[in-house]
């Protein structure tokens, strides 16, 4: 009989947190049960796997605000454990460190061992960001949280990438309780598109949510300096987010005509707008909160499906990020640095094929989530409870 393991994440599962179900999907020897606090995307199909909630939907009113007192104190509700208790599963995996928080307190009641995925802001964010109350009052703790959490013996961390490991670090984990464990992509849903690179429209391709650390204000910048030399590049980008009308209002100011917001899109829709576009760009930025990048599933996916990818993103290189092997890099906010290579790589993309080629074979030998899911089971079963 196969080993169960509880996968939690708070809201289940945003459009940009797809990837925790893929994952899931991709375990072969380990049971996963879906549990979050609450469904945010009910168009995603959950069908193909388990799920529940810790407060099942249509509970009455006493229950819902027995289970909320007990969420705010941070402690588990007995209800919440005996739900938990009747999966028996032998460990939990939260992902984010925020998740892990709220899980914790139920993990340790059922004595129940935890992995936490470190993404990206729940471990780049200054702590006097966290404990100002700007990320909500009942987060203001959660630095000292974390902290107390990584001294716990039951409990490791893995990191999506490197960078994400020696941010944690910084944060101060200990490094002996950290593993780099990479998430993946099915290379198999992301091939080359029909259409030949070479024989694409000159179109950039932006893929995130419209938030400060995207940076996309500053691919938008950049863009109008590329259609100066290049009138026939187009921008697409997808995503949704609070600057989103910045954004559109920027598009407006500098008279930019070939840019389209098509809004949030499905995986299967992004995966359409990939195999169209000639590059991909991710200009991410450090936002004033300390939030950064992990490792972009969207990078990965792109480079898969043999674009060229230009991002900013510190949270890969070294990993996937290798500047003008498999990828390029360029500073943080520099237009003027991001305006030179995509004018570059429009304008001459038979120099940089090699790239392409050098990208889709990283993503074969080392981010193939079947072969990361592998490794997964592995740190599962060296972390389970006996």
């Amino acid at each position: 009989m196969s080993k169960k393991v509880i996968v939690y994440q708070d809201g289940l599962l945003s459009y940009s947190e797809t990837f925790i179900k893929q994952q899931t999907l991709a375990l072969k020897s380990w049971r996963p049960i879906l549990i979050g606090h609450k469904y945010l995307n009910r168009s995603l199909d959950f069908s193909m796997i388990e799920s529940q909630l810790l407060l099942p939907e249509g509970s009455s009113i006493p229950r819902r605000l027995l289970y909320m007192v007990y969420r705010w104190l941070n402690k588990a509700d007995p209800a919440g454990i005996n739900t938990l208790k009747d999966i028996n599963a032998d460990l939990v995996h939260a992902h984010f460190g925020t998740s892990a928080i709220d899980i914790w307190p139920y993990a340790k009641a059922l004595n129940l061992p935890m992995l936490v995925t470190l993404h990206g802001f729940d471990i780049s964010i200054y702590k006097e960001w966290w404990e100002s109350g700007k990320r909500g009052r009942r987060k203001r703790k959660y630095p000292q949280q974390l902290l107390q959490l990584a001294l716990e013996p039951n409990v490791h961390f893995l990191a999506v990438s490197s960078a994400i490991k020696e941010r944690a670090i910084q944060f101060g984990i200990p490094a002996d309780k950290i593993t780099v464990s990479y998430i993946g992509v099915n290379s198999e849903d992301f091939t080359p598109g029909s259409i030949p690179i070479l024989e694409r429209k000159n179109r950039i391709l932006y893929v995130g949510r419209l938030v400060e650390k995207k940076g996309a204000k500053y691919l938008i910048e950049a863009f109008a300096k590329v259609k100066k030399t290049i009138p026939d590049a187009e921008l697409v980008i997808v995503g949704k987010g609070g600057m989103e009308e910045q954004l559109l209002s920027q598009v407006k100011q500098l008279n930019l005509a070939d840019v389209t917001f098509t809004g949030a899109l499905t995986s299967a829709q992004v995966k359409e707008q990939i195999d169209n576009c000639k590059i991909f760009c991710l200009p991410s930025i450090t936002a004033n909160s300390g939030d950064a990048e992990g490792l972009p599933i969207s990078i990965l996916e792109a480079q898969a499906s043999g674009v060229f990818v230009v991002s900013s993103s510190s949270g890969g290189v070294g990993d996937n990020l290798i500047d003008r092997e498999t990828c390029f890099t360029f500073a943080e906010k520099d237009s003027n640095a991001l305006t030179s290579i995509l004018t570059d790589i429009l304008d001459t993309p038979e120099n940089y094929l090699g790239i392409i080629n050098n990208q889709q074979e990283l993503i074969k030998s080392k981010f193939q989530i079947r072969n990361c899911a592998l490794e997964l089971e592995k740190l599962y079963a060296i972390y389970s409870k006996p």
